[in-house]
């Protein structure tokens, strides 16, 4: 899986980092156990044990995540032979990228990340605005859409995978996402409304299928 869906899959898993209310994601949601990506950081917890990682993964993703955020990719290998953890690796790739520091001038600063933002003067403003932006260009990417009209189905709480699934069927059948979205009912499946814009969805899509009970609009009332 490339670093893009890694980076996608964590910022909609929604896992806490920092208990004041700072959106922190694994960007490694599909490397990692559930329990473990629902696990809240605070600087005390200790996390699992992890199996050591071969060297063609270390480069791997040290390289992807180098280029991502513009970072020393064999400061970033070497954390990985650490030891240090995916989620510590993906917050100071962060934190280095909106402080402009080094990647190991920031992991070395690890205690309690709330902390180091503080002291490299990111806001939560900040951090939350580049999260966002973030996941909007990954989710667009992924769905096939331009980042405003992604950002206007979410402002209408359709559901991010859901957008992903329309926006694959739009961009192969060449219809808009809404004609697409209209066909989606609580009777049928997303390979339904493929078939009826003459799409494959096993061709433009992972085949993790289609869940009837996946279809939904977010509660506005949450």
């Amino acid at each position: 899986m490339s670093i893009k869906k890694k980076i996608l899959a964590g910022l909609l898993s929604g896992a806490l980092i920092f208990g004041s209310g700072f959106a922190i994601n694994s960007a490694y949601a599909n490397e990692s156990p559930a329990s473990e990506q629902q696990q809240e950081f605070d600087g005390k917890n200790k996390r699992p044990h992890r199996p050591q990682m071969t060297d063609e993964k270390i480069n791997q993703f040290s390289k992807e995540i180098a280029d991502y955020y513009g970072l020393n990719q064999d400061e970033i290998a070497t954390a990985f032979k650490n030891h240090v953890h995916f989620e510590d690796i993906r917050q100071a790739a962060t934190l280095a990228k909106l402080s402009n520091k080094s990647f190991s001038e920031v992991l070395a600063m690890k205690v309690d990340w709330q902390q180091v933002a503080e002291k490299l003067g990111v806001s939560r403003e900040q951090y939350e605005a580049f999260k966002k932006d973030e996941m909007l260009a990954g989710l667009a990417e992924h769905a096939k859409l331009d980042k405003k009209i992604v950002q206007d189905l979410l402002n209408e709480n359709y559901n991010p995978r859901d957008i992903t699934i329309a926006g694959n069927i739009a961009n192969a059948s060449g219809k808009n996402v809404k004609a697409v979205f209209a066909k989606r009912t609580i009777n049928n499946t997303w390979d339904d409304v493929a078939k009826e814009f003459g799409v494959d969805l096993s061709k433009v899509m992972k085949p993790d299928g289609d869940k009837r009970g996946e279809h939904r609009r977010h509660d506005k009332r949450r």
